[in-house]
């Protein structure tokens, strides 16, 4: 008996952040961290993150929601609140020498064929299971 082993479930996106902010919604919200970015499989796109923080405890959730008429991704990442705090700490500390790289694990889809997105007539939602970041020290 030969034992095939299945594939890895996830993909990487690897998104190199332009800007980002922190957003106050309104006075009876939590601040937001709002991340422009560019995904390197879809030069051709723009991509917006906005970081939550859970009022649960968990790590992550989130969506990338990808249009067929316009050239916009926009993802919402809920983090737990400790790695929201790391990620806000990162960003005040000012403009790294190289951009910060983003690396969103999501899951396989039919619109993702050898690493590239391909962007049928329609839009459609990848979930996002795991984050990391690259923060160049020097």
């Amino acid at each position: 008996m030969v034992i095939i082993p299945l594939g890895d479930a996830h993909e990487e996106l690897r998104l190199t952040v332009s800007s980002a902010e922190m957003v106050l919604p309104s006075l009876d919200e939590d601040e937001e961290i709002f991340i422009a970015c560019e995904i390197s499989s879809l030069p051709t796109h723009n991509c917006n993150v906005v970081f939550r923080k859970s009022r649960t405890k968990h790590d992550l959730t989130g969506q990338m929601c990808f249009q067929a008429n316009r050239p916009l991704v926009t993802a919402d990442l809920i983090l737990d609140c400790s790695i929201f705090e790391k990620l806000k700490e990162i960003c005040f500390k000012g403009e790294p020498i190289r951009p910060i790289t983003l690396y969103l694990k999501i899951g396989k889809s039919r619109e993702i064929q050898n690493g590239e997105i391909i962007i049928p007539d329609n839009n459609f939602t990848l979930n996002v299971f795991d984050l990391s970041w690259r923060l160049p020290l020097f």
